[in-house]
């Protein structure tokens, strides 16, 4: 009976079709950009995370796949004000997008945007008048990046190969101690 068991179930782990898991990244942007307004150069640091779901079984991830995009405390894919116009990511190199979000009220308007590879900016507006706030900078070849798993999550694959071992680890001391 045991036998029919771990052979069923060896089965059933090969006719179940591999689904892929959403995977957890933070990245991070640093080093040299140029000013936007000033053409100066300087130091700056952007961060977020992301998560993928490599749905198509690619290997590479585009906007599709994106299940979330943070940066400055905004989750792109859940905020109405936020757009993302493109993302693509193969792991091993830098995470390519552009994203957008805009606020308005009564009293201001703000707007601010990432283009990896080309620029990053903030602007502000008071309609109470004042100067406009206006930061950011265009990459350089000097910046850098970093992309790091936050978290690995087992496949349903191989919690069915550890189910698989453990029933036959069973069977097989169910075995022993009948004999």
């Amino acid at each position: 009976m045991l036998r029919y068991i771990a052979c069923a179930a060896t089965a059933f782990m090969f006719l179940t079709p591999a689904q892929a898991a959403i995977q957890s990244y933070d990245w991070t942007f640093t080093g040299g950009f140029l000013g936007l307004e000033s053409g100066s150069p300087f130091d700056a640091t952007l961060k977020g995370s992301f998560s993928v779901n490599d749905l198509n079984a690619d290997g590479k991830f585009d906007k599709s796949e994106l299940q979330s995009l943070t940066y400055r405390g905004y989750d792109y894919p859940g905020c109405a004000q936020c757009t993302i116009r493109s993302f693509s990511w193969v792991p091993g190199s830098a995470p390519q997008f552009d994203i957008g979000r805009y606020e308005s009220t009564d009293s201001y308007y703000s707007s601010e945007s990432v283009r990896t590879g080309e620029s990053y900016g903030s602007y502000a507006s008071f309609n109470g008048g004042g100067e406009p706030y206006i930061a950011g900078g265009r990459w350089t070849s000097n910046v850098t990046y970093t992309v790091s798993e936050v978290s690995a999550v087992p496949e349903p694959q191989s919690w069915l190969m550890l189910g698989a071992g453990l029933l036959a680890v069973g069977a097989a001391a169910r075995r022993r101690k009948s004999v």
